[in-house]
Formats: structure tokens, sequence, C-alpha cells
């Protein structure tokens, strides 16, 4: 009995607990009806409508959109479709021994050369590179050594017309060269200012790298910033090239790069990539830019006279040391001194004399012989130039007026080689700063010509023809007049006091 009222007892518990429970709830939901509801609600997630999703994507995608049209993307559809590849063909004539290789020895085939002839033949030779429209009626700036020896030149456009280009300026020592295309209304680019370039600012390359795997007439954009500016590259021995001043860069220039556009990031040109410092023949992030001033300054002279006229001041100068500095009483070692003037040139008549110490130019700081050279080179005859000096420790200045250079007011001797030689006179010797006046001096190159192929320029002094050494006009003419085959022809030539060869044709 005692067991049976305890468990009856537990029972009335759990029936009273049960009882309480049920009552809460009932009063809950008396007093909200939307309890449980709600309850319900806040657990599951909430879905927008359709048409709020749609609206959604399509604002997130317009974001995007604007979001990926930033200064690169825009300066690179700018100047896209002014860059051009250029292909080019040249025809080397190869000569081999009809001997076995065994055989082949100096001697051996002097001997028998006499009679039997070396094996003939033609080999073509391609390349490519790169250059930008500059002018709506077919101009095309690009490097010199890109279109050097060309036989042939095909440039394509990023529509995928073809033309065939002509080569109307080039200069060597600056190594720009410009391309006309007979086409009208062209795109072309515009020539920004590389003089006020920021390092680490935004820098685009733009160019057909290895075009001849990619049957793709689209140029391809790389991306990197200014490294560095006025770089000036030493000059290896025989090189003919002169690159100062130059842009260096970190993006990426490769294989047929060279002549393209280098763009800020407002699609301006301010360089022309020219060549890259490599140990794997690949681009390691140090390319270099010729600046786009530097070309603007000689583009006349390339389009109208297919060359650089080059001036002539009539002084020889050297860098400005501290102890050179002190002897003068001069605060500063900036600048250049004059260790000679010569007779009856524009330095001359400008007044000025022998250790005047040059600190401008036009407003421009010289600041040693590298800054001197590139200014008489950029300089145009007849172009005033405003002369700033310290000359016994006080400041003075001057007008110089450069005029052309003398050689070309020079009579010489006209040869089928389309050019025009003239003996080495005191004042040519004074102005090509040559001690040796054994030679002729190049006075005139016309376009098109034997000479004009080979690159020779104004100013080139002929030491020697073949094997036959050249004292005076008079000594070249009768030379020339020995010599049959024009296009086997070898000449030694000095050219700012670097001798090479040049040859004669390719037949």
């Amino acid at each position: 009995m005692q067991e049976f009222g305890s468990r009856k007892s537990r029972n009335i518990l759990w029936a009273l607990f049960f009882g309480i429970l049920i009552g809460i709830g009932i009063t809950l939901f008396l007093l909200n009806p939307n309890f449980l509801k709600r309850s319900v609600i806040i657990e599951r997630p909430v879905y927008p409508k359709h048409t709020d999703k749609v609206y959604t994507a399509l604002s997130t995608e317009d974001d995007i959109t604007q979001s990926r049209q930033n200064a690169i993307v825009k300066a690179s559809q700018r100047v896209g479709p002014t860059v051009v590849s250029i292909s080019v063909i040249q025809v080397r004539v190869v000569r081999e021994s009809p001997f076995f290789s065994p055989f082949r020895d100096e001697f051996f085939e002097e001997f028998w050369g006499r009679f039997f002839r070396p094996r003939e033949y033609k080999e073509k030779i391609y390349s490519i590179g790169s250059g930008v429209i500059i002018n709506p009626e077919g101009y095309i700036l690009t490097n010199e050594h890109v279109v050097r020896g060309a036989d042939e030149l095909k440039v394509t456009l990023i529509s995928g017309e073809e033309y065939q280009g002509k080569v109307i300026g080039l200069d060597v020592a600056s190594d720009l060269a410009v391309v006309r295309i007979h086409a009208e209304s062209l795109p072309y680019a515009v020539l920004g200012n590389s003089d006020d370039l920021i390092i680490g600012e935004w820098a685009i390359a733009v160019g057909n790298p290895f075009g001849y795997l990619l049957d793709d007439p689209q140029p391809t954009v790389t991306v990197g910033v200014i490294s560095a500016v006025n770089r000036d590259i030493k000059r290896e021995r025989g090189q003919q090239q002169i690159y100062r001043k130059m842009i260096q860069t970190d993006a990426a220039i490769n294989l047929g790069n060279s002549g393209g556009p280098l763009v800020n990031d407002e699609g301006e040109v301010i360089g022309i990539n020219t060549f890259i410092f490599t140990t794997s023949r690949g681009s390691e992030g140090i390319g270099f830019a010729i600046p786009i001033n530097r070309a603007k300054a000689i583009l006349p002279d390339l389009i109208e006279h297919g060359e650089v006229r080059k001036t002539w001041i009539g002084v020889k100068v050297q860098d400005l040391n501290p102890i050179l500095a002190r002897s003068l009483e001069l605060e500063t070692s900036e600048g250049v001194i004059i260790s000679h003037v010569e007779e009856e040139s524009p330095a001359q008549k400008a007044g000025l004399k022998g250790k005047d110490v040059i600190i401008r130019a036009n407003e421009e700081k010289i600041r040693n012989s590298i800054d001197w050279d590139d200014l008489t080179y950029l300089s145009r005859a007849g172009e005033r130039m405003d002369i700033t000096f310290f000359r016994n420790g006080k400041e003075m200045s001057t007008k110089l007026v450069p005029e052309s250079f003398p050689a070309r007011k020079t009579e010489g001797s006209q040869t089928d080689l389309g050019m025009t030689v003239a003996s080495i006179s005191r004042v040519i010797a004074n102005q090509l700063r040559i001690y040796d006046r054994k030679g002729v001096v190049i006075t005139s190159v016309e376009k098109g010509s034997l000479a004009y192929e080979a690159g020779l320029e104004v100013g080139d002094v002929i030491r020697q023809i073949g094997d036959k050494p050249v004292k005076d006009v008079e000594d070249y003419e009768k030379v020339m007049a020995k010599i049959k085959d024009k296009n086997r022809l070898i000449m030694l030539i000095e050219r700012e006091g670097v001798l090479y060869y040049a040859t004669f044709g390719t037949q």
C-alpha cells in the first residue's frame, strides 16, 4: 500500500507540471497570436524578389566594367591603332668554296680560286620590328637598326592591311628612322614630352614581339614604370649608335618590340623602345627607350632631307672639374670649359674665348660635356642659342647662331655612288676633330643611292678603298676609276673617331 501511494503521488506531480506548461503556452498565444509565426519566419532565410535580383546583378556588372576601364586600358586603346608591325627582308650574297672542308685553307683557296670560282647564291634574311604612325599621311617612326639594309619592307596595320614601306630618312647615331607607306587618313599617335618624366610613373610598351611566330597584327601591351631617366650607355668598340639620356623601364621589351612606342598613362608617346640588357635573350626588366624629344628634334631633317643636317659651332670643350673650378674662382664645378675656338666659326663670331665656362644654353643647365654634345647635336642651322657663361669670375651672356656643316659648302667630286667628296681642309679637320688630314670627307649623299643604302653620312671620312689608301680627291678619283664592280666595293670609313668598313650593294 505504501508503494502504491507514492507512485500515485508522482503521477499527480507530472500531470500538474504538464498542465502548467500548457497553460503558459495558451496564455502567450492569447496575448500575441503572431508569436509562433514570427519565430518560424526569423529562422528562415529571406530571399529577394526575382526583379530585385536582376537589378542588383546588372548594377554590379556595370561597376566592374567601369573599374576595368583604368588609365592603362584607355591609354592602350588610344595608341594601339597607331602601332604597326614591320617585316624586313634582306638579300645577302653567300659565297661558298667549291672544295670540301678538309681542303679549305687560305693558301689552297687563294691558289685554286684563280681557276675555280666560289659558288654564290642569294639568301633572304627575315627580321621584324615595330613602329608608330606619327602622321596621317603614312609617316612611321621606328629604329634605324630595324630597317637597316632592308631590300624589302612590309608594314602591317592593326586592321591587317599590308603596305610596302620605303625608308625616307635615317640616322645611325641616334638609331632612328622614318618609313612611309602610301595611305591616307591614318590614325596617328600624339608625341608627348619626355623631359618631365617622373621616376616611378606608369610606362606602357606597345609593339609586336615575336611577330613571326604569331599570325596576328594586333599589338601587345606590357606595363611597368619609369625606372630611371638620363641613362648614358657606354659605347662599345665599333658601335656607331650613341645612346644618351635614355629612358629605362621595367616594362617587358622583347624581340620585335624595337621601334614600337613607350607611352605614358595618357596614351602619349614618350619614347621609342630600342634595346634591353639581358643574359637570357628575354626581358629581365631592364629595357631602354630613346626619349621622344630627341626624335622630335631631328624628325624634320629626316623627313625633308633623309638625314640629320649637322651644324657647326666651332668650339672644343671639356668637363669642368673641382681643381679647374677653384683655379677659375668658381663656386661650382658644373659646366664645360672651352679649350679651343675655331677661327671664323659661329662661336668666335659670338665672342666666346678659351677658358670661358658655359653653364647654360637656352635656359637649360649644361652640367658636363655630354649635355653640351646633346645640345649641339640637336641644334639646327640658323636657330639662335642663348649662351650663359663665366669669364674671369663674372657671369656673361651671348647669342650664338649655328651654321651649316662646313663640308656642305665645299665643292667636291661627284661619283656614281651617289655622293660628293672633298679634300679635308683645316676648317673641316677642326670641326671633325681629326688630326690626320689624309683622305676625303663626304659632303653630300643622294637619297636612294648606293652610298645612302650603305649608311654613309655627310662628315664621314673615307680613309681607304679596298686595300688602297686615299690621300685626297685626286687620289680618290684615280682609285675609283679602276673599280668596275661597285657591288663588291669596300671602304674604310672613319666616323667620330671610330673606324669601320662599309660595303656597297648586295648583287
